[in-house]
């Protein structure tokens, strides 16, 4: 089943306060933005980062790698605030021993299940009200040795499945098991691992993500 991705537009109505309790209890929400070089829009953003925050920004040379972590962080405080009816500045993260961040609910609130990733020129927001979830999307290159990683990464049978296929085929279903394979790993709370077989946990369910030509994503949840 391939879920499609909400699409966010800086023009988006404000969030409604509690805006996920309104949707499927069984299926994750995907948001999808662009980068956006608007200093308006980054401005604001960059208002809504906390002190940690705004450092690690300052750190990043590379404008899309700026660009990247102010989007998906400003966007993610937006979501997440509207979400705990709490202003986006107010929301404070905590992390993983991975780096995954985390809200932890206040006294009688159920816990809030987000992932974020982002490639190329998108990111991608994912939220599920009740599962720990994970979201991976990646830029299609071609320059990437996909034998070597896939031999590397994939289990043994899904390797020999993959090497069957015909080379105008192989490379859109590398990055489709590579994005399962990494939103597994986010959904558990690992860490960057090539040997691990995280995708083939029995309590993970995914869904493909219909995604603009050139990208591949994914999302992975509990049951």
């Amino acid at each position: 089943m391939k879920l499609t991705p909400r699409p966010w537009t800086w023009a988006t109505p404000r969030l409604v306060e509690g805006w996920l309790n309104e949707c499927s209890p069984d299926l994750p929400v995907v948001w999808q933005a662009l980068l956006t070089d608007d200093a308006a829009i980054s401005s604001d953003l960059v208002s809504l980062l906390s002190a940690e925050e705004r450092a690690r920004l300052g750190r990043l040379q590379q404008p899309d790698d700026r660009q990247r972590f102010l989007i998906g962080r400003g966007l993610l405080r937006m979501l997440v605030g509207a979400q705990l009816r709490l202003p986006p500045e107010r929301v404070e993260f905590q992390y993983g021993p991975f780096g995954k961040p985390f809200v932890v609910p206040r006294a009688g609130e159920r816990p809030l299940h987000f992932n974020v990733s982002h490639s190329g020129k998108l990111i991608l927001l994912a939220f599920h009200p009740a599962r720990d979830i994970g979201v991976d999307v990646e830029e299609m290159r071609g320059d990437l040795d996909c034998e070597a990683i896939a031999r590397r990464v994939f289990p043994a049978g899904e390797y020999r499945g993959w090497t069957l296929l015909n080379p105008q085929e192989r490379l859109t279903a590398f990055f489709r098991a590579w994005t399962r394979h990494e939103a597994a790993l986010k959904t558990l709370g690992l860490g960057f691992s090539d040997e691990s077989n995280a995708a083939d946990d029995a309590r993970l369910t995914y869904f493909d993500l219909q995604m603009p030509e050139g990208y591949q994503g994914a999302v992975g949840c509990l049951h």
